[in-house]
């Protein structure tokens, strides 16, 4: 299908919800259940955080320092405000004509679709839907969301190793997470390995894309021994829907790739924007903690590695919403039972034999489960909520959008991808193609002018300077060909 079939489509289905067409009962039912998934997962977190200290956990939030709250809520409106920075950053790469208001109502549909579909996996199709409801072209969506993944998953690798580096013995010293078994038997699962495997799991997708597009034996390696090999060993059910799906990325890789490369100042942007946002979201369980009174010792940095490890260990979880895995992990890793000043969160209690102030482990429990509810609230609960009114109420949302009577997925972004690849393509080719005349037009504005007033003037303009200057010319634009 190319791009006009793809676009004569999507009209067909306006066309179909403005008739008022019922919509598929199976979709809805899905929705539904996805939905519901995600609330009772959640619910059923929290009811095991309240279970035991119920009355303490909310005699301590009742105490909680409301200033410290204020921040809490402004960093969550922090980081919706720069995400939609950045797809604003992105959409104006395309168009000059397009409002900031957009792009927060295309953060907030992602976001709540996100968090209702397993691995986040139906967000980016329904934020193209968006953008092209908006009035921009599909394929000008499909890129601007394929730049944005691209750029995201590299900043929180780089990010990730940064952590690592600096952090080395703070994360080697974490604790355990304790899986009861029955009344006499439980399992020690150290949570290091977890944040080591689930950063390897990063590095490891962008990487296969990287050396698949730009290693052609690689490339081969991967599409043919080791597909056919996971097919084997059942770890991959079609071989060649698999093959197809990785040819998808890696085409698609190497457009929104190139296209970023030729423009180093915007790129620089979106990167500092991503950090920016990974500090401010990262950042919460610290402020959270602060409003709950945790001890001083609780470092800034250390709570930005370790929300950092938790967005490595949780991110590839394929539950929506990582629900109840990421209660999980947040009350696991912020908490070091076998040493708890040395953990992030730790409470302080009256030792009635020494008489001095020393770290209680139920106090500390207490305080950590109070922290949880605040911040997958702040994280979660209130942001899902937000973006399911949007979605609801927003004007060019794509609510009503199906696709073969099913959620969105990660697959139909991948068609998405495929069939809007020869128009990007061509679109990319064109964009390097002006910037090298534009540069050339440029260099030759630079050339000195002959002067026509005597013969030696003109002959000397040829001899000398013209030749220094062809010789400038030339290597400059050598230089600029090498670069593109």
């Amino acid at each position: 299908m190319d791009n006009k079939e793809l676009e004569k489509k999507v009209l067909q289905k306006e066309e179909e919800i403005e008739s008022g067409k019922p919509k598929d009962k199976k979709s809805t039912v899905k929705y539904i259940i996805n939905i519901s998934v995600v609330l009772i997962a959640t619910g059923l977190a929290i009811f095991f955080a309240l279970k035991d200290d119920a009355g303490e956990i909310f005699k301590m939030l009742g105490k909680a320092d409301w200033r410290f709250l204020a921040v809490v809520l402004g960093l969550m409106a922090g980081c919706i405000l720069i995400r939609s920075f950045i797809l604003f950053a992105f959409a104006h790469l395309f168009t000059k004509k397009y409002p900031f208001h957009r792009a927060i109502a295309v953060d907030q549909i992602g976001q709540f679709y996100n968090a209702i579909t397993p691995g986040a996996s139906g967000g980016q199709i329904m934020q193209a839907y968006t953008y092209k409801k908006q009035g921009m072209e599909i394929s000008s969506a499909v890129s601007i969301l394929a730049m944005f993944s691209i750029v995201y998953q590299v900043v929180l690798i780089v990010f990730g190793t940064i952590s690592f580096i600096v952090k080395y013995d703070f994360i080697t010293a974490l604790g355990y997470v304790t899986i009861n078994i029955n009344q006499n038997g439980r399992i020690d699962l150290p949570i290091w390995p977890l944040t080591i495997i689930g950063f390897l799991l990063n590095v490891g997708v962008i990487a296969l894309v990287f050396l698949m597009g730009y290693w052609h034996g690689f490339h081969n390696f991967i599409m043919g021994p080791v597909v056919s090999f996971c097919h084997k060993i059942k770890l991959v059910k079609n071989p060649d829907k698999t093959r197809e799906n990785l040819r998808i990325q890696v085409e698609n890789f190497k457009i929104e790739f190139r296209r970023l490369s030729t423009n180093v100042p915007f790129l620089l942007l979106v990167v500092i924007s991503f950090v920016a946002y990974m500090f401010v979201k990262f950042s919460i369980p610290f402020f959270v903690g602060k409003a709950l009174g945790n001890h001083d010792a609780a470092s800034f940095m250390d709570c930005i590695f370790l929300s950092n490890y938790h967005q490595m260990v949780t991110g590839l979880i394929p539950i929506p919403g990582s629900a109840g895995i990421s209660e999980f992990v947040f009350y696991n890793l912020f908490m070091t039972k076998n040493n708890l000043s040395g953990g992030f969160f730790c409470a302080y209690a009256l030792n009635e034999e020494t008489g001095l102030m020393e770290a209680n482990l139920a106090a500390t429990e207490t305080l950590t489960r109070s922290a949880l509810l605040l911040w997958r609230s702040s994280t979660f609960v209130i942001p899902i909520f937000i973006g399911g009114l949007v979605t609801a109420f927003y004007r060019c949302s794509p609510k009503d959008e199906t696709h073969a009577g099913d959620l969105p997925n990660r697959q139909t972004f991948y068609s998405l991808q495929d069939e809007t690849f020869v128009a990007r393509f061509e679109e990319v080719e064109s964009l390097i193609e002006t910037s090298r005349l534009s540069r050339k037009a440029i260099l030759e504005k630079l050339k000195p002018k002959k002067s026509p007033s005597n013969k030696k003037k003109k002959k000397k303009s040829k001899e000398a300077p013209a030749n220094l200057a062809k010789q400038d010319y030339d290597e400059l634009e050598l230089d600029d060909l090498e670069n593109d």
